[in-house]
């Protein structure tokens, strides 16, 4: 089961960019650039090597990130190279893409990096014909901490540059892209309406139906549905608040756990019986933990219930998981 490998607390939404990226077959690029050395560096000093991984957006995702970003991507942007960070422990710290936005006096060249947490923790201009204040660092500093839920606009989010704004707007929008497509290539979700967009209605609300387990072609796409609804879970712990979506939480991970054992476990597949029964047991221990949730809230009881989850969850990784994996391969 893949399901420790996605779900370690408290790792970031980024961390599953970074897994699936290192993980999953990307295509390459036959026109990769020098690799920027010097560059990554600077960004990631305390970094052991940097793994590159280049992608080819579809036409989907293409359509997907102009909508979010409304605007047009140019054609680099269509095979964005990813730089992944390593440290001394052979773990990935963050990413770096290098991209291009149209400035009011040409092309704007530069790079965002993010660290595990989806943020922005720098943002550098290398190439343009602006004023030199839009690749000050007192500028580009604004930009960290920022995430995908930031609206990047200046003026409002960001100070511009007096009397050089549409210059200002054009370096806002480099994180921006990067972030917009990230989450487009690796970890897209329906945006959900906040509660000021849903109308009112004057008619009894109905109880809603009974969610259907969504399809789904294989373990992985099905650990990337449980990841939310785990976070969720830890976050009720840690932040005590937010008791009902934690219990729904549980209740839509107990569903989807029952279909674990549908798929072939990535090791040791001969041991079928066993597999099935611990899958079987995570669903209903994570069923018991919901009701116990619901009546309880956080208590020492639920705590210890959720422990339990967590190590079955490690004695299913550690029977049929594949290893830890080996960056030095990719």
């Amino acid at each position: 089961m893949f399901f420790r490998i996605y779900c370690h607390p408290r790792v970031s939404v980024l961390l599953t960019f970074v897994f699936l990226m290192i993980t999953a077959p990307l295509s390459s690029n036959a026109q990769d650039a020098e690799f920027p050395a010097q560059k990554l560096v600077a960004i990631f000093p305390k970094t052991e090597k940097f793994v590159q991984k280049s992608v080819v957006l579809t036409p989907d995702q293409i359509t997907s990130i102009e909508k979010d970003i409304a605007g047009k991507l140019r054609t680099a942007d269509l095979k964005p190279i990813f730089y992944i960070p390593i440290n001394d422990v052979n773990k990935p710290i963050g990413l770096v893409l290098f991209a291009g936005v149209e400035g009011p006096n040409g092309i704007i060249e530069g790079a965002v990096a993010l660290n595990m947490r989806g943020k922005v923790v720098k943002v550098e201009v290398y190439v343009h014909k602006e004023s030199e204040a839009i690749a000050s660092a007192e500028f580009l500093k604004q930009f960290t901490g920022m995430g995908i839920d930031d609206a990047f606009t200046v003026g409002e989010d960001i100070a511009a540059i007096e009397g050089h704004e549409e210059a200002s707007d054009a370096v806002a929008l480099l994180p921006r892209k990067t972030l917009v497509m990230s989450y487009a290539l690796f970890l897209k979700q329906e945006r959900k309406p906040g509660p000021e967009e849903i109308p009112e209605s004057d008619t009894p609300e109905e109880m809603p139906e009974e969610e259907e387990m969504p399809e789904v072609e294989d373990l992985k796409a099905l650990m990337m549905l449980m990841i939310d609804d785990y976070f969720v879970v830890v976050d009720y712990f840690d932040d005590k608040v937010g008791k009902a979506k934690a219990v729904e939480a549980a209740k839509r991970l107990a569903k989807y756990a029952k279909s674990i054992s549908s798929f072939e476990p990535p090791k040791n597949a001969d041991q079928t019986e066993e597999y099935v029964y611990l899958q079987d047991k995570f669903s209903d221990t994570l069923l018991k933990f919901a009701e116990a949730l619901e009546e309880e809230g956080i208590s020492d009881g639920t705590r210890e219930q959720w422990n339990a989850i967590v190590e079955l969850i490690n004695q299913a990784h550690l029977r049929f998981s594949e290893e830890e994996i080996d960056l030095d391969t990719y």
